[in-house]
């Protein structure tokens, strides 16, 4: 068997560290499952590739065409991922710029759009949503939820139980929370505000009897959601949830 020289050694480790740190990001982007609302499960994919040239290439040839090729993939897959993070985090910086710029214009007419008083709502309710599901117990949290939201865990969760399944969460946090999309319509509540909830969390589901995990992720994952709050009894309360990739942040820019 011949020996690799150190060139192509070195050209093999740097494939590898790009494949993992590929592998990597593209993981940090999936949703995961033991969270408020149950989360979603990440779509699957899949790439084909085409057959190599014609047989007249050599061995040696065909081998660093392959060796070059993945390098290439690899660095491409970094680079589009990363891509799509930054233009993601612009593009949520400008939309929570506009938004506060319109809470600020709305509050002049409207006694429930003062900034620190709609996010410190949205950071409580953030927890208070999230140890509902936990407890499996959507009354817990009733206060913070819209009455269709209310009735929409209820069913999920009877559901869980048909299934004798028990939702696990642990070291839930809240990174972030920035409004990028406010509405004021006439009367308070057609009033309505979209949240882009950036937080972290281990969530899976277990078998109540056997205690092993049935979905989800035991690993701590972090996630992007989209939360939308609505204005009920003079407070904000939540009215839907939506995955990152079920919305276009472009629609909020």
């Amino acid at each position: 068997m011949m020996k690799l020289s150190n060139k192509k050694r070195k050209y093999r480790k740097f494939w590898h560290g790009c494949l993992l740190l590929g592998i990597l990001l593209t993981a940090l982007a999936v949703p995961v499952w033991g969270r408020a609302g149950g989360g979603s499960s990440g779509g699957g994919g899949g790439h084909s590739g085409s057959s190599g040239g014609g047989s007249y290439h050599s061995g040696r040839s065909s081998s660093r065409s392959n060796l070059t090729g993945n390098i290439l993939f690899g660095v491409n897959a970094i680079v589009v991922t990363c891509g799509g993070a930054i233009a993601f985090t612009i593009k949520a910086k400008k939309a929570a710029a506009k938004s506060r710029n319109l809470m600020r214009q709305y509050e002049k007419i409207g006694g429930n759009w003062d900034y620190r008083e709609v996010q410190r709502q949205v950071e409580e309710a953030y927890y208070q949503i999230q140890e509902c599901w936990r407890r499996m117990d959507a009354g817990y949290a009733a206060a913070y939820l819209s009455e269709e939201l209310l009735e929409d865990f209820n069913m999920k969760i009877q559901w869980m139980e048909v299934r004798e399944e028990e939702v696990v969460q642990k070291h839930v946090k809240l990174l972030s929370a920035v409004p990028v999309g406010a509405y004021d319509e006439l009367g308070e509540e057609n009033d309505c505000i979209w949240y882009l909830i950036h937080g972290s969390m281990v969530g899976y589901y277990i078998n109540r009897n056997t205690k092993i995990c049935v979905r989800g992720n035991t690993k701590k994952e972090s996630f992007y959601e989209y939360w939308k709050f609505i204005y009920r009894n003079e407070r904000w309360v939540l009215q839907e949830i939506r995955q990152q990739d079920e919305i276009d942040i472009n629609q909020f820019v």
